[in-house]
């Protein structure tokens, strides 16, 4: 049995803690064992189902780079290579633990995998966390690893970088979705839109709040459901002002963070995703396992994800006017939303599998094993 130490600077984000808990289920069948390294032992890494006992906290792998954290480098590095001891494959999951695995590996001769998983607007985050040295690497789609190759002016040879498409537990998300809608969660009537995620600027709330003013035009009762929390409170402000000055108290809601959204998503009439950057977002993927007829910007890894017109609607990014168009036009006819929902679920199925996820996953921990320490 093999081992892979897998370190997580982001133990809040629940969509890279749900990939995990995919991977760690795979883990066995394909001869690996999982370890993780994670700043803070969170409330959301108990409920993603990790085990405990496979799980080390390591302050020193969050906010690395701060000064204060800095002066602790070393006994950061000793403790990630105490964690480590034994392993086969450092996983970096995001590449902020990078130059972290990356040290570490090469004093204890142990390879590393990068999870690309961010998409960054300019080229300096990919080489501020030295993607450049990286001899193993994924990303969540064939956009991200383009954008990434391109940040540091090409791989070095010998590189291997691949896509892993994020595969989705349909039978899990179904069963959640089954659950009780939230206590004290008003699920207001009429025709329902809603948006999945951190509302921060990368995921454009505002955008689908300016929408939902145009839509009222033609479907008066319209109701907007942001489903999640603002990234701060500058962005709370901006996007509850924007509702007060559109008038649209009573039709734009805001439900705070939920543990379980699939049983608020599975009452949408329309899935929105309004975002200007977002590399390959599961929150899309599990829409699609609910069968939710999607209007998206086309950005990022999204057009790998729906096809125009068949699975879903794409539109431009940062335009309230053709986002409106789309969930005007899927609102108004409910036979295309059920066809477009059904072949979001069936491209999820053919396309995005658990299997396919997985096996491109430990492929590239064997294939780093193989390659040894570099």
């Amino acid at each position: 049995m093999r081992r892979a130490v897998v370190t997580l600077a982001h133990p809040g984000h629940a969509g890279m803690l749900r990939a995990l808990r995919i991977l760690d289920d795979a883990a066995m069948s394909r001869g690996w064992e999982l370890r993780y390294v994670v700043p803070e032992h969170t409330s959301l890494v108990t409920d993603s189902g990790l085990p405990r006992e496979r799980v080390t906290v390591v302050p020193g792998v969050a906010d690395w780079r701060r000064p204060l954290r800095r002066l602790a480098l070393p006994l950061t590095l000793a403790a990630l290579a105490r964690a480590a001891r034994g392993a086969d494959v450092l996983y970096s999951e995001t590449l902020s633990t990078f130059p972290l695995c990356w040290m570490v590996g090469r004093l204890t001769g142990t390879p590393q995998v990068v999870h690309v998983y961010s998409s960054y607007g300019a080229a300096r985050p990919y080489r501020k966390h030295w993607l450049e040295r990286a001899r193993h690497v994924v990303a969540p789609s064939a956009d991200s690893l383009a954008l990434a190759e391109r940040a540091i002016g090409g791989f070095a040879a010998g590189t291997r970088a691949r896509v892993a498409y994020n595969g989705m537990d349909v039978a899990r998300i179904e069963r959640e979705a089954a659950a009780p809608l939230p206590d004290g969660l008003p699920i207001p009537p009429g025709p329902r839109v809603g948006m999945v995620g951190n509302l921060d600027w990368r995921k454009n709330p505002l955008a689908l709040v300016e929408a939902t003013a145009l839509v009222r035009e033609q479907v008066p009762g319209v109701q907007t459901l942001l489903i999640g929390e603002f990234a701060g409170e500058e962005m709370r402000r901006r996007v509850l002002a924007r509702v007060a000055a559109l008038g649209l108290d009573g039709q734009v809601h805001v439900t705070g963070f939920l543990r379980n959204p699939f049983p608020v998503v599975r009452t949408l009439d329309v899935l929105a995703h309004p975002a200007l950057r977002d590399p390959f977002p599961l929150a899309l993927l599990e829409g699609m396992a609910l069968a939710r007829p999607i209007v998206a910007s086309a950005v990022s890894g999204i057009p790998e994800m729906l096809a125009d017109g068949e699975s879903g609607l794409l539109v431009p990014p940062d335009d309230p006017a053709a986002m409106a168009r789309g969930l005007v036009a899927l609102l108004s006819d409910e036979p295309r939303r059920r066809a477009l929902g059904e072949a979001a679920r069936h491209r999820l199925h053919t396309h995005f599998s658990l299997d396919g996820f997985a096996n491109t996953m430990f492929q590239a921990f064997d294939e780093a094993v193989a390659g040894g320490a570099t």
